[in-house]
């Protein structure tokens, strides 16, 4: 005799209730329809360890790997920033020469190395000292990302 999975059981009801209800628009027109979901600040703690975090937060202390998780978000949107000031910069720079446009393109470039140097180097020392439910960080290929930035502002003669 065959005993069916109640945790499949359980899941497919769910699914055939949700499509039921889909059908009948009971979620249409829900208020933030189409919008982004609030994140959870806290996405990376581990659910047992929110309440220690939330009290150690409210004290102003946090653990010291959560202090790099906020350092890194801050620095990987300085890159970003960065990445978008460069775009911002780039059809000007053509316009003022080769050698120029030499100098701008190695000193861009080493502002957002410098930057995600920084962010691989605080990403290695979280990965090291946050728990093990949390889940690792990837740092920045550097190779790559170069490899990207000078796709994307490449110095173009026929300007």
């Amino acid at each position: 005799m065959h005993i069916p999975d109640i945790q499949r059981v359980i899941e497919i009801i769910a699914e055939r209730k949700i499509e039921e209800a889909m059908e009948e628009g009971a979620f249409d027109n829900l208020p933030g329809a189409g919008k982004p979901l609030p994140m959870d600040e806290e996405w990376f703690v581990p659910p047992e360890m929110r309440p220690a975090i939330r009290l150690m937060k409210s004290a102003g202390v946090l653990p010291d790997w959560m202090e790099r998780a906020r350092e890194i978000e801050r620095l990987r949107d300085e890159c970003a920033q960065l990445w978008r000031i460069a775009e911002r910069e780039y059809p000007r720079i053509l316009t003022m020469g080769h050698e120029r446009f030499q100098i701008w393109h190695a000193e861009t470039w080493a502002r957002i190395e410098g930057k995600m140097k920084r962010v691989n180097t605080l990403i290695l020392a979280y990965n090291c000292t946050a728990p093990s439910t949390a889940m690792p960080l990837i740092p920045y290929g550097l190779e790559r990302e170069y490899a990207r930035f000078c796709e994307q502002f490449p110095w173009n003669e026929s300007l």
